[in-house]
């Protein structure tokens, strides 16, 4: 405590705190001039370090009464500052000295030492920022005060951006300018000399270097806006593997890098932690959160909403498709199970539409709008897909590496195209050209299946399936028919098994699909005319029906899935999947069609992004500078505006009787030759005889190769093939292929079609709220870890990113209504002014709250109905809330808690009352049941809040189980009164082991009569059953076995020699008994046969007592009603339906654990839950091995949930209606028996359902795996997404140690005789252990592996072994208890039994009868020893120490 006249000072020449200083000793150091009035002072009750100078009071009493000395200039004294009650330091030395050399004031000083009281505090998501509670400042970057001298160092000077050819844009420290130069040194040490002449090529943009440190999940949050800040931390989050970043603070545009690898990042807990974020820790950027910012909005505005993603090939942009339709079906459901079925559409559309590119092994070469309707309570009610410009010239022809469609590899190598006459792809001219048939990371096989499934759950029969594949394969047969020269001017078909093959699938005449194929006629006049085809010909007309085959096949499947999804309008979300912006090296009419796409929805994005930005500004009466953007309304103009567009040009060029690509060039050059964005050169190009044009898009200028436009467009195929396929016989061909009129000039166009589909897409788009999801591709290897800077720059500038960043930080991209900016903030005004709790203005209530902060918060501006500001009042703002937050939450929280806890403790009384009253009744089983029930409708959800519950009702629960429970036993006894004892042997025990249960309930005079009669029966034939096992139990001295024969004996009133030399032994003192099992260890020398007979005993237990152990006795679940009763919105009518399901195959999330969890635990297991069910694809999930790969990683690292995660794989392969969703249910069990053991309480019921519902061939794979992981251990390290596939793939191929298996695995002679013979059957009495846990004695724990040596260092000791017969190391019989402790001064041991751990790191091999040296004794379990001079652990009990 410091006294009143005693004060701290800073020493000037240590700079430390000293303290507290009696006043004499101050004056004598006053005296010696240790100390002056420039000396900074401190003591209890004083605001602030002052000078000596600026406390007169303290002054006086270390020298006379005298005014001090005033200084020759002394400046004028500023105003204080707001100070703390207690500085934490005093200013530094550095700070005194630089003070001092601008001559300030000793207030002036202590004013500045004020500075250094900054404390580091950490945001609720563990952000790190800065507060100085002297000034009530916040900072996100670290003070100058509390940096070490290094960090000063490194900060230092100027730093500018410069220009790289690598990296384009890298940090430099200027050294010096001169002119139009400057020297700069890079943060490699590397320095170069940079030209600054040219300001655009060379702006040497500057930088904060801690800006480098801070990167933000928030573009516009950046320090700076320029490519060189902005790139830097897209990159940098890019390494980090966080592949999302935000474009503003309302979250509508999300920059999305493909990691060309699966993150664990789209599982159910994923999922969760954005459909439910918390309040003060805002979920990271992710496609879930614009699929959750587009759902909440459409609820909350009843507005509908879009979600535009774009992209180039292999950016992911049907990867962010396929997550944002399953955070919908996860978060909004349906009644009907739609939202499975719209997540199925995903393969299928996947197969028929993607192929392999030399960008992307999965790319969409088609493009498609999503619509998700929703009912008014927020479910999915439907769907409707629109399909846009699909690839059909893909069908004929691919690019060397590249594919054709997914499922023409799916149907060759699953080996269903066979009933179609296709074999391998090989022997297809469409398949074959590019010499790529394999895409490695491709399961066309697998994939095919997936596709079958979908497409059986989307409700197609089996007739569709046929005639689809079959109209498939008949593609692949044209494309394998050739044509020779007739002689003449015509040409036949070569060979006609290809023609036979793809008329037969057509289901069209030979005859007339040759016909057609090899001519055409022509209707001039009223007159028909034959034009014969030349082979080159009839072979592009092959083509051509190829193409119209797939491609109106394709838009009829679109049709036929959404007649599957289709529900009732409502409110929806589109989701917009189509190309991105393409330069090629060669571009056609498909480029133009594609960019074109992408200059409307550029268009699109400026108009939201920047004009309705501006409008925000004008309607909020906030001044607002204008920031320039790139408008491209002149290049749509150039190419569709009527009525000479280059599109509208191409449709009029094929109505004319002899129309061509140059003539339609010339046209376009004639109309367009001054046009800004036309930039052709007629000239040149007529010299050079080339047909190309350039055209200046937003994303840079495109050359065009104008060869074929006119044919592309035109995409008409002969009448006589059209009119053929209407006659075909296959329903799909019939209805794809409509009788046309008879107006043969009726021409559509692909371009006009195109256009008319765009225009009625955008009429759409635009009456939605839109969310924008800008892919990114890091580079074009498709490597993972793999960030070419220039190529990501340039797809950011295409996609208008830097602009939209620009806008958005120039201007106030945060904004809140009135309201909702004074309910976030107003915890802000708390001990500063008065905010009202209700009513009030609130724009009034903004100011005020503005007002009263001691910050800078001029910049904010208030709007008419919104407070909008920018990034740095943002920073602050929430940096002041979080302060807030950490005192206000825990009182709210406590409140909160209480009413709950109130609530729920009125319902404990109320139940209490009639579960006693039912309780002592008795023996009224309805009486228990109508309270038992009555509590679950009580209680319900809130048990998932609080876990305590009455113990009446487990009292009353337990009472209603002993009644049923002598209902079943008399049941039983009676069929088994008369019979042979022997015969019945395991039954009467198994039923008398029960009966002792409750042996507090008695039965009837009739029920306790056949008990009796079944004790009489036992107690018979006890003799012939318990002397063998007595017997034995003394050979081999197991005290498991020796105690499990006493309470067999004991329990039947059984007496012998045996048995009372098991008791005499069982009596002795642990030691003595230990040294009788040695000798005998030593005798026998077979370790290994420990594991195996307790594996026999365990399974000739489940042979006698099985039925204890069924699934549905596991007594760790909950009860079915009392389950049914916890779901949340569960209603009487349904709740029987509910509790029945509890322990079978369902469709449906669980929303409670099945066993007695905890709530935190009950949570995770429910979340777990959704993963199994992602995984057996019982729900629709993307990339399921992560969702294994989560439940795994819970299991290994939540030992209490071990139980619940195989009881939810049992539940699941119950009575499963799938083939393949069983089948990846016991991929999964095999995973788990791979990972991690099950608890004891549940391995004999795991062990009971392997047997009941395991198929014969596998279940003793299953149940040795089961024993293996039982005794080994779980592993140690998460399983690896590559490691999971190779595990289910290497299961039943994994060797299995003979001491897991069945048969009895003796390596000594035992008792009864024989080599292995095992001896005698191994009966377990009524002694045995029915507790759900191991049997036949205390099992053996599981051991961990030892660890790894590492280098020339000792290894550590391993582990300890548990208590028990498994050994320490995994695969190790359990070692013999150790001997006697012997002392002798040379460390030398003898080795017991064989040890052979292999090549594990860190162990010795040892032979039995071995000398070596003894290092390290002092683990009772492990030694480390030497042998030859190499050195290694081995267990203890397999030692000896020499005399």
């Amino acid at each position: 405590k410091i006294m009143a006249d005693e004060w701290y000072y800073v020493d000037e020449e240590t700079t430390e705190q000293v303290g507290p200083t009696p006043i004499p000793e101050l004056r004598a150091l006053f005296k010696k001039k240790a100390i002056d009035d420039d000396t900074f002072f401190w003591k209890d009750g004083q605001a602030e370090w002052l000078a000596l100078a600026d406390i007169p009071q303290l002054k006086a009493k270390l020298k006379p009464p005298a005014p001090p000395p005033t200084p020759a200039k002394k400046p004028p004294v500023p105003a204080r500052p707001p100070v703390p009650p207690k500085p934490v330091a005093p200013p530094s030395s550095p700070q005194i000295q630089a003070i001092r050399r601008r001559s300030m004031s000793g207030r002036s000083m202590a004013r500045a030492s004020a500075q250094t009281n900054w404390v580091e505090k950490l945001t609720v998501d563990g952000a790190r920022y800065y507060y100085n509670p002297s000034t009530e400042s916040v900072a996100w970057d670290k003070p100058d005060i509390l940096k070490s001298q290094a960090e000063l160092e490194k900060d230092s000077g100027e730093w500018v951006w410069v220009s790289d050819p690598e990296t384009v844009w890298v940090p430099a420290r200027v050294l010096s300018r001169s002119g139009a130069s400057a020297s700069v040194q890079l943060q490699s040490g590397q320095r170069r000399e940079i030209d600054t002449s040219n300001a655009k090529k060379e702006p040497m943009w500057p930088l904060l270097l801690s800006s480098l440190r801070h990167i933000e999940d928030d573009l516009v949050m950046m320090d700076d806006l320029n490519q060189g800040l902005l790139m830097h931390a897209v990159a940098e989050r890019y390494k980090q593997d966080e592949i999302y970043t935000w474009v503003g603070a309302n979250h509508s545009v999300l920059v999305s890098v493909n990691p060309f690898k699966t993150l664990p990042i789209y599982t159910v807990s994923s999922m969760e932690e954005h459909s439910k974020p918390s309040p003060n820790k805002p979920p990271p950027p992710h496609t879930f959160a614009i699929a959750n910012s587009s759902y909440m909005k459409m609820k909350l505005s009843l507005k509908n909403q879009s979600i535009l993603i774009s992209g180039e090939s292999g950016a992911g942009k049907t990867e962010a498709t396929k997550q944002c339709l399953a955070f919908l079906a996860e978060v909004a459901g349906s009644e009907n199970n739609v939202e499975q079925k719209i997540l199925n559409a995903n393969p299928v559309l996947e197969a028929f539409g993607n192929a392999k590119t030399l960008r992307n092994n999965n790319s969409s070469r088609f493009g498609r709008w999503m619509e998700i309707h929703f009912e008014e309570r927020g479910s999915i009610c439907g769907c409707r897909i629109e399909n846009y410009l699909l690839e059909k010239a893909r069908v004929s022809f691919q690019t060397s590496g590249e594919r054709n469609y997914h499922i023409f590899y799916q149907l060759c190598f699953s080996g269903v195209g066979t009933r179609f006459g296709v074999t391998s792809p090989s022997e297809y001219r469409y398949l074959n050209q590019s010499g790529c048939e394999t895409v490695r990371g491709i399961d066309d096989t697998a994939d095919f299946n997936d596709v079958c499934l979908a497409l059986s759950q989307l409700g197609f029969v089996e007739e569709e399936l046929d005639e689809l594949f079959g109209l498939i394969c008949a593609v692949l047969h044209l494309g394998n028919i050739t044509f020779k020269s007739d002689g003449d001017q015509g040409s036949v078909v070569e060979g006609s098994a290809a023609l036979q093959e793809a008329a037969k699938q057509l289901k069209i005449d030979p005859k007339t699909l040759g016909t057609v194929l090899c001519e055409r006629s022509i209707e001039v006049r009223g007159e028909k005319n034959r034009i014969l085809h030349k082979p080159v010909e009839a072979l592009e007309a092959a083509d051509s029906l190829a193409k119209a085959v797939y491609g109106n096949m394709f838009d009829w499947l679109v049709k036929r899935i959404n007649s599957s999804v289709e529900g009732k309008k409502g409110l929806f979300i589109g989701i917009l999947d189509i190309f991105g912006f393409e330069i090629f090296k060669k571009n056609s009419f498909e480029q133009l069609c594609i960019n074109f796409t992408n200059e409307k929805l550029q268009q699109h994005f400026n108009t939201n992004t920047f004009k309705e930005e501006e409008s925000v500004y004008v309607s909020e009466g906030i001044k607002f500078t204008k920031v320039p953007f790139i408008d491209n309304q002149p290049v749509l103009d150039l190419i569709e505006k009527k009525p000479v567009g280059l599109l509208v040009l191409l449709d009029e060029e094929i109505r004319l009787p002899k129309g061509s690509d140059a003539k339609w060039l010339e046209k376009c050059d004639n109309n367009h030759g001054a046009h800004p964005c036309w930039l052709s050169d007629k000239s040149a190009r007529m010299k050079l005889d080339k047909s190309n044009f350039t055209v200046r898009h937003y994303a840079g200028d495109v050359e065009y190769d104008s060869t074929s436009f006119y044919d592309k467009n035109k995409d008409a195929l002969f009448r006589d093939l059209y009119d053929a396929m209407t006659l075909s016989g296959n329903k799909i061909a019939k209805e794809i292929f409509p009788p046309k009129d008879k107006n043969p000039r009726k021409i559509v166009s692909i371009s006009g079609q195109f256009r008319t589909q765009l225009i009625e897409l955008m009429k759409i788009v635009n009456e939605t709220a839109p969310h924008y999801i800008r892919c990114v591709k890091p580079n074009d290897e498709k490597r993972p870890n793999t960030f070419d800077t220039k190529m990501s720059l340039e797809q950011l500038t295409y996609a208008g990113v830097f602009e939209a960043v620009k806008i958005r930080k120039s201007g106030y991209p945060f904004r809140l209504l009135h309201r909702a900016f004074v309910a976030r903030y107003r915890c802000l005004a708390k001990g500063r002014t008065q905010i009202p709790v209700r009513g009030g203005d609130d724009r009034e209530t903004a100011k005020k709250i503005m007002g009263c902060l001691p910050q800078d918060f001029t910049e904010v501006q208030i709007g008419n109905t919104m407070v909008l500001y920018r990034a740095e009042e943002h920073r602050i703002l929430e940096l002041l809330r979080n302060l807030a937050l950490e005192i206000i939450v825990p009182v709210a929280q406590r409140g909160s808690r209480r009413g709950l806890g109130k609530k729920y403790l009125r319902k404990l009384r109320e139940a209490k009352k009639f579960l006693k009253e039912a309780y002592d009744k008795g023996n009224d089983a309805a009486a228990l049941d109508r309270a038992i029930s009555k509590t679950n409708e009580l209680l319900g959800p809130m048990r998932k809040l609080f876990e305590h519950e009455p113990k009446e009702l487990s009292m009353c629960k337990e009472l209603r189980h002993k009644l049923q429970e002598r209902v079943e036993l008399t049941k039983i006894m009676s069929g088994l009164v008369g019979k042979d004892p022997m015969s019945v042997y395991p039954e009467l025990g198994c039923a008398i082991v029960r009966a002792n249960k409750i042996k507090d309930i008695p039965g009837t005079a009739a029920e306790m009569e056949v008990e009796s009669k079944c004790r009489d029966m036992l107690k018979s034939c006890a003799g012939p059953r318990i002397d063998p096992l007595a017997e034995e139990a003394l050979w081999l001295l197991k005290r498991e076995a020796m105690v499990d024969v006493l309470a067999q004996a004991d329990e039947v009133g059984y007496i012998s020699s045996d048995i009372d030399e098991i008791r005499a032994k069982l009596a002795l003192g642990e030691e003595a008994f230990v040294k009788l099992q040695l000798k005998k260890a030593n005798e026998l020398n077979d370790p290994d046969r420990v594991i195996n007979r307790e594996i026999r005993l365990k399974e000739l237990y489940l042979d006698a007592y099985g039925s204890m152990f069924t699934f549905d006795k596991f007594s760790l679940l909950r009860d079915p009603d009392e389950w049914a009763s916890m779901k949340l919105f569960g209603f009487a009518f349904n709740k029987d339906q509910i509790a029945a399901s509890f322990l079978y195959h369902t469709g449906s999330p669980i929303h409670a654990s099945l066993t007695k969890l905890e709530s935190p635990l009950s949570k995770e297991a429910v979340k777990m839950f959704k993963n199994i069910m992602g995984y057996m694809g019982d729900r629709k999930y993307p990339y399921p091995d992560t969702l294994a790969q989560e439940v795994i990683a819970c299991g290994l690292a939540n030992e209490p949930l071990r139980a619940e995660l195989y009881c939810q794989v049992m539940k699941q392969l119950q009575e499963n209606p799938s083939f393949a969703s069983e089948s990846k249910g016991w991929e999964l069990m095999s995973l788990f028996l791979s990972c991690f053991p099950p608890p004891p309480s549940v391995e004999n019921v795991i062990s009971m359902f392997l047997r009941e519902h395991c198929e014969e061939d596998k279940r003793e794979k299953y149940t040795q795996s089961l024993h293996m992981i039982i005794y080994g251990g779980a592993r140690r390290k998460a399983m690896s997404m590559s490691e999971i596939p190779h595990t289910v793939a290497n299961f039943f191929d994994k060797p299995i140690t003979e001491r897991y298996m069945a048969e009895d695995f003796v390596g000594v002679a035992t008792r009864f005789g024989g080599e292995g013979d095992g001896g005698p059957e191994t009966v377990v009495g009524v002694g045995g252990n029915v507790d759900g846990g191991r049997v036949g004695g205390a099992a053996a724990k599981k051991p961990s592996p030892p660890p790894k040596a590492g280098g020339g260092a000792k290894p550590a000791p391993p582990p300890k072994p548990g208590k028990g017969g498994a050994g320490a190391v995994p695969g190790r019989p359990p070692p013999p208890p150790p001997p006697p402790p012997a002392v002798t001064s040379v460390p030398m041991a003898t080795t017991l039994f064989d040890y052979l751990p292999g090549s594990q790191p860190g162990m010795l091999n040892l032979k039995k009868a071995e000398t070596v040296v003894v290092l390290n004794s002092e683990d009772s379990e492990w030694w480390l020893v030497q042998k030859n001079g190499e050195e290694g652990w081995v267990p203890a009990a397999y030692m000896k120490l020499n005399n």
